[in-house]
């Protein structure tokens, strides 16, 4: 009776170690943005790169499927973390995001004024595919990061940060759709 009433309890402490969900905090929240930040300088690379090879449109690929994970993550631990106590702490995160801003949008329009090499490949429906994908990531980071945030001074910071990442997504897509 003893050993099953020590499997039962060693099956039971088990369950709730894998059943519980590890909570997360801002020092992961930040790392997540930081592997963000080198993913989008590693895409970006190859975006400038880009010359019109399948070669390069599969770098561009790689590195984009490689963000979208990273987004992903970010997204998962920001959802399994408390709401920040304080502005700053959103406003650092939303900072560290910033920081990062101008290299996705650059990328993003460099992308839109490569439209030619693209088609010379047959790669833009892939292009356009992976920027479906890594602006819903991209933006769902955001949101996720927007949701934690308690002060409305700050959420309203986080929204227009999203809609400008959406806008340059969908500029980008479009331009891609479209020529420019």
């Amino acid at each position: 009776m003893v050993k099953l009433t020590s499997v039962l309890s060693l099956a039971s402490l088990a369950f709730f170690a894998v059943a519980t969900p590890v909570k997360r905090d801002m020092a992961t929240i930040q790392a997540d943005i930081r592997n963000i930040s080198s993913l989008l300088v590693t895409w970006d690379n190859a975006v400038n790169a880009f010359s019109g090879t399948t070669k390069g449109a599969s770098a561009i690929h790689s590195g984009a499927v490689a963000l979208e994970s990273a987004f992903d993550k970010g997204i998962k631990d920001t959802q399994a973390t408390s709401n920040l106590t304080t502005d700053m702490d959103g406003l650092l995160l939303l900072g560290q995001m910033e920081n990062s801003s101008t290299i996705l949008v650059g990328g993003l329009t460099q992308i839109a004024e490569k439209r030619a090499d693209f088609v010379k490949i047959n790669g833009t429906n892939a292009v356009i595919a992976d920027l479906n994908t890594l602006a819903a990531a991209a933006t769902g980071f955001i949101g996720a990061i927007g949701d934690i945030i308690t002060d409305a001074g700050v959420v309203a910071q986080a929204t227009q940060f999203q809609t400008t990442w959406a806008a340059a997504f969908g500029d980008a897509i479009s331009d891609l759709q479209t020529g420019l």
